[in-house]
């Protein structure tokens, strides 16, 4: 079996532990880096990267897609879609990739498949984005396709530069993602990773003194997350609502329960390594082995 791994930067811990475990299990892997994709018509379809046929893979494992701009990530999905159609399999699937990656995709369905999550408006207007904060209160602004906790804002209604700054946004992108604040005694969540179905792990992510964002990008603290019985169930169900073969799910600990806020479909596995010393790619070069290399013997 030869399997890709698509990343950026194949020193990335997760990258390098995805082609251990891949060569622990016999299979043959390798690092590939979608800035040099290229596709074609001609007298049939092709589809390389860095001189590789991508025909001639059983599998491309999705580390990290990269990206320059909206044509670039929309001509890398639409490639992984044909490579799909094609009987090549890809880990995450495409479509569970582009509904993790897209936060109010991942909202809904988290809603339709009947896991809470908080309350989230997206508009295209400052009038409807008045009314949403209005109705929150307090709500964070998220980019749409935003990553590692980058570019999140907390506004407050009343505020005036805060509204202005909600209006920068409008301006900028033509739409603004505000998702209900949820204030919480310990500013920390929940990053659980589920592989095939199963919670491997969970840890807390612990926000720097005097911050309320928690991601491990942005100065974050890992710590052992307790297993509970709502824990393991929600983040599976939000895995299986976008689809993922593998993720990282985080949640927050509300009055309510526990709250799911974002599904992440290409997650680093570092953090719950170094804080649990579960090697999530184990999981995920078995799940390979077991529903791909072993069937097409």
């Amino acid at each position: 079996m030869r399997a890709a791994i698509v990343v950026s930067d194949p020193r990335d811990w997760t990258s390098q532990a995805l082609f251990a475990s891949f060569s622990a299990k016999g299979i043959d892997s390798f690092f590939l880096d979608f800035s040099d994709l290229s596709a074609g018509i001609t007298a049939g379809q092709f589809f390389r990267c860095s001189g590789v046929d991508l025909l001639d893979l059983n599998a491309i494992v999705v580390r990290d897609l990269g990206r320059k701009g909206p044509a670039d990530v929309a001509f890398r999905f639409e490639v992984l879609q044909a490579l799909q159609e094609r009987g090549i399999a890809i880990i995450n699937p495409p479509q569970a990739i582009a509904r993790a990656a897209n936060k109010f995709a991942t909202s809904r369905a988290l809603q339709d498949a009947g896991v809470a999550t908080p309350r989230t408006v997206v508009a295209n207007s400052s009038e409807e984005a008045k009314k949403a904060l209005q109705n929150f209160k307090k709500a964070v602004s998220k980019p749409l396709f935003g990553y590692k906790g980058r570019d999140i804002t907390l506004f407050e209604d009343g505020v005036e530069a805060d509204l202005a700054r909600m209006k920068g946004i409008l301006e900028c992108n033509g739409m603004v993602y505000l998702q209900e604040f949820i204030s919480l005694d310990v500013p920390r969540d929940i990053r659980a990773f589920v592989v095939d179905g199963r919670v491997m792990g969970a840890i807390y992510r612990v926000a720097p003194p005097g911050q309320w964002i928690s991601n491990l990008a942005r100065g974050g603290r890992a710590m052992p997350c307790p297993m509970s019985k709502e824990l393991a169930e929600k983040a599976a169900a939000a895995a299986d609502a976008v689809g993922a073969a593998y993720c990282g799910v985080d949640l927050l600990e509300t009055e309510q329960g526990l709250m799911v806020i974002e599904v992440n479909g290409t997650p680093s596995g570092k953090g719950i390594f170094e804080a649990l010393g579960v090697d999530v790619t184990a999981a995920i070069a078995e799940y390979v082995h077991q529903n791909y290399y072993l069937r097409g013997r």
